[in-house]
C-alpha cells in the first residue's frame, strides 16, 4: 500500500512540476485585410497584422501578407502566399503554396486545405538566414446563421520537417464569427486555442483577434 501511495505522490509531483514549467499566454491580434476579386476566379489579398503577447502586455511584432488565389473549379482552388514579419528586431520571410477543397451543403460549407510553407529568418549581419519547413492540414466547417453572419470552426496541425520527417509542433484550433455590416465590408472576431505537442513542457496560447475585411469586385 505504501508503494502505491508513493507512486501516486510522485505522479502528482511530476504533473505539478510540468505545469509550473509550462506556460499559458493570452495573446491578442488586430488586422486589416483587402481582397481584390478579379475575373475568371482570380483573387489577390493583402493583410497587415499586429500581435501582442505576454498576456497582451508586450508588442511582439507586425506582419504583412500577400496572397494570390485561383479558383480551379466549383470545389477546388489553389494559391501562393508571402508573409513578411518584423518580430522583436528580427525579420522573417515566409513563402507558401496551398490547395483547398470546399463543399457546400445547405447552410454548411466544409473545407479541407493543404499548405506547405518555408520560413526564413534573417539577422543583422546574416544575409543567408535559416529556413524551416512546415506542412499544415486544416479541416473546417462554416455555418451561415444569416445572409450576413457566419460561424466557423477549424483545426490545423503544424508539422515541422525534422531530418526529413514531419513532426507535429502544435495544433491551431479556431472558432470565429464573421459579420458583413456593409456590402463588401465585414469584420471577423475569433478565438484560437493553440497547444504545443511532442514537448516535455508544452506551452499553450489563447489568442483573441479581430480582422476588418474590405473587398473590391472588378466588373
Amino acid at each position: 500500500m505504501k508503494k502505491y501511495l508513493k507512486l501516486i505522490t510522485l505522479l502528482f509531483v511530476s504533473l505539478a512540476t510540468q505545469a509550473q514549467k509550462s506556460e499559458v499566454d493570452l495573446q491578442t491580434r488586430t488586422s486589416v485585410s483587402l481582397n481584390l476579386n478579379l475575373k475568371k476566379g482570380w483573387q489577390i489579398g493583402t493583410e497587415y497584422r499586429v500581435k501582442f503577447n505576454e498576456n497582451s502586455s508586450n508588442y511582439r511584432g507586425s506582419y504583412l501578407y500577400l496572397e494570390v488565389d485561383k479558383k480551379l473549379n466549383k470545389y477546388l482552388s489553389a494559391g501562393v502566399a508571402y508573409r513578411f514579419g518584423s518580430v522583436e528586431g528580427d525579420n522573417f520571410h515566409r513563402f507558401s503554396g496551398n490547395i483547398e477543397g470546399k463543399y457546400k451543403f445547405d447552410k454548411f460549407t466544409f473545407s479541407l486545405r493543404e499548405t506547405y510553407q518555408s520560413q526564413k529568418q534573417t539577422f543583422i549581419g546574416d544575409d543567408e538566414g535559416t529556413a524551416e519547413n512546415y506542412l499544415r492540414t486544416r479541416l473546417g466547417v462554416k455555418y451561415a446563421i444569416t445572409k450576413k453572419l457566419d460561424f466557423g470552426i477549424s483545426t490545423e496541425p503544424f508539422m515541422h520537417k525534422n531530418d526529413g520527417v514531419f513532426e507535429t509542433d502544435f495544433w491551431r484550433n479556431r472558432a470565429g464569427l464573421s459579420y458583413e455590416y456593409m456590402k463588401n465590408k465585414s469584420v471577423n472576431l475569433y478565438y484560437i486555442w493553440q497547444p504545443d505537442v511532442n514537448k516535455k513542457y508544452p506551452d499553450t496560447k489563447n489568442i483573441i483577434g479581430i480582422n476588418f475585411i474590405f473587398g473590391i469586385k472588378t466588373k
